[in-house]
């Protein structure tokens, strides 16, 4: 009943003038739900279905799991081991934790040192939702570029708490990032056990392409997030037959509907996990786990209840941005075929190329990361490679399997079916499939070598594959701060004016001058940079090229004027200096040399003094 009465609020014209309310329904009715599903006591665990905690894992998974561990630890009985190094491997996940958030956080309002437009103008819609219209506050739509405006709610707690900076705005996605290392080693801890759980989360703790989208104030980074939480819930939840699991499940699937597109892919890694536990189990799954499964079903649709009936109102704002992007919906397969001359075939194996071979043979084609070099180094590269090749050739290997079905699967439907492969935004939920590949090739190879030798060389397999992480770590820890980050690459040429631009309007202007910037058609006054970095500084743009003085009008008496000029459009500085004479002239100096990035042309209007 809650959930109706929430759907009936949503629906009022005009909007609500406050949605604190149906929050708060919203939330109780998730709450309601899973009171009413789940036992108020749980039942005991069957301790032939459980494991340790720091290991994670349950049932045939569990027990699996122990061949994917070095043939040292192997020979050792598993709850004595479990119980022996259960302190270390606490030890050692917290330090990682400790080096995942140090990487993201350290320098975090100037790492990367542009602030793109977009996710400037994703920092201006956080901050509509309370100092906005109403449409911004309602957290159960669609907005900018069709993103949940849930998304902004969050992203708004830091703003509120830390004010309008770069930090509050980078921030939230930093701690998702972090938190990421942590679901990812239970999840891979779970599944194969804790050696290649360890190893994964040391290599995304210190991952440049994860690290990236952890540092930006964009919601991409919410997606490997979202997605791993799922599968470590849907896991436990078939181990151990846990009716909670099943319903946080759940929970989880509805709430990616508000976050970045890319989270929906979550309802589909679900669906197609389910089809391969039936396909292997047959009708003994729905015989001990159907109460579950339709628990999970049930969460997610209370969850998500208020966005599936926007996307039902409002299809078209729902998947703006799918038809957008989407070589079918926006018919840029079609176009294509006619330019190429070729049929809808081999246009889409050169999709799949492209996003497939995104971490080892092309570069970004954004400006999202625009990394010259692709997402792994030779080393990492080949090791993917190497990883991916096994485990999908093994798709018989339930403990790897739900690995295959991330990667393939956010493949092709964030990668080869968008435009512009690889473009990294639409990849980024990638990152852990990606480097647990990696782990486990590392971890093969060593296995063999180890056989092959007889344990006489590699007695202790850990400390080698210890050495091989930290090398691959410190690879792309120095990737990311030393090559990549001086590059200023990120977000473009223009976000790097965009970003001088509103620095130097906050720090050197102020709420006292008015910026006239000729800067179109290039950029605009509203590149979402500048209005984010200076919001108390007005601004308006001169479009058109000056052929003549302009008219005195154009600096309004009430503030100082800034002209401001790209180099471009400098010839046009000497026609305002003859209306607006006695200014001073500031060049802003480029980072590469050459031209500066733009000019200031300053004047003192006597009339606002």
């Amino acid at each position: 009943m809650l959930t109706v009465w929430l759907l009936h609020l949503l629906r009022v014209d005009p909007p609500l003038p406050d949605y604190t309310l149906t929050f708060v329904i919203w939330l109780s009715a998730i709450g309601l739900y899973l009171l009413a599903v789940l036992p108020l006591r749980p039942p005991h665990a069957n301790p032939s279905l459980s494991r340790s905690k720091i290991a994670g894992g349950g049932g045939s998974h569990a027990a699996d799991s122990r061949a994917w561990e070095p043939a040292l630890l192997q020979k050792l009985d598993l709850p004595s081991l479990e119980r022996k190094i259960d302190w270390r491997i606490v030890l050692m996940v917290e330090v990682i934790l400790l080096v995942a958030f140090a990487l993201r956080v350290w320098e975090l309002d100037s790492i990367p040192p542009t602030l793109a437009g977009d996710e400037g103008t994703f920092g201006l819609e956080s901050i509509k939702t309370f100092n906005g219209d109403i449409r911004n506050r309602n957290p159960f739509i669609t907005g900018w570029f069709s993103v949940p405006t849930l998304t902004f709610h969050f992203n708004a707690i830091t703003l509120r708490l830390l004010g309008h900076t770069v930090f509050g705005l980078r921030l939230p996605w930093a701690l998702v990032g972090t938190i990421t290392v942590l679901i990812v080693f239970r999840l891979v801890t779970r599944l194969t056990g804790p050696t290649l759980g360890l190893m994964t989360a040391a290599l995304l703790a210190t991952y440049h392409f994860h690290i990236h989208y952890s540092r930006i104030g964009i919601n991409n980074a919410a997606d490997p997030f979202l997605m791993a939480l799922v599968l470590l819930l849907l896991y436990r939840a078939y181990d151990r037959r846990s009716l909670r699991d099943w319903a946080l499940c759940g929970v989880v699937v509805g709430l990616a509907q508000y976050f970045y597109f890319g989270a929906r892919f979550a309802v589909i890694v679900v669906v197609a996990l389910m089809l391969y536990w039936f396909a292997r189990d047959g009708r003994r799954l729905w015989r001990e786990q159907r109460r579950g499964i339709v628990i999970l079903f049930g969460a997610a649709i209370v969850t998500a209840a208020p966005m599936i009936q926007y996307a039902i109102r409002f299809p078209d704002d729902y998947n703006a941005r799918v038809n957008q992007i989407g070589i079918m919906q926006s018919g840029w397969l079609e176009r294509e075929q006619a330019v190429r001359n070729q049929g809808a075939v081999p246009i889409l194996l050169d999709q799949l190329q492209r996003a497939a071979l995104a971490f080892n043979l092309y570069p970004d084609r954004t400006g999202w990361y625009g990394s010259p070099q692709p997402l792994f180094d030779f080393a990492a590269g080949i090791l993917f490679l190497l990883g991916l090749g096994y485990a999908t050739l093994r798709p018989a290997d339930h403990r790897v399997f739900p690995m295959v079905v991330w990667w393939w699967g956010a493949t092709v439907l964030g990668g080869a079916l968008t435009e512009s492969p690889p473009s990294t935004q639409r990849l980024i939920t990638l990152a852990p499939p990606a480097v647990f590949f990696v782990a486990l090739a590392l971890l093969k190879i060593g296995q063999i070598l180890q056989r092959a030798l007889q344990a006489r060389l590699l007695e202790r397999l850990t400390p080698y594959l210890g050495a091989a992480v930290l090398g691959l770590s410190l690879i792309s820890i120095k990737w990311y701060f030393v090559d990549f980050t001086p590059l200023r690459v990120y977000g473009g040429f223009n976000a790097v004016v965009a970003t001088a631009m509103g620095t130097y309007a906050r720090d050197s202007l102020g709420s006292d001058w008015r910026m006239v910037f000729f800067g179109p058609p290039r950029i605009y006054i509203l590149f979402g940079s500048i209005p984010y970095l200076a919001p108390e500084v007005e601004g308006v743009d001169v479009v058109e090229p000056l052929v003549a003085p302009p008219d005195p009008s154009l600096a309004q008496p009430d503030k100082d004027a800034a002209f401001i000029f790209l180099p471009e459009r400098r010839n046009e500085l000497d026609l305002v200096r003859q209306t607006f004479p006695g200014g001073q002239i500031e060049e802003i100096p480029s980072p590469w040399g050459g031209d500066p990035l733009f000019i200031v042309y300053r004047v003192i209007t006597p009339a606002a003094r």
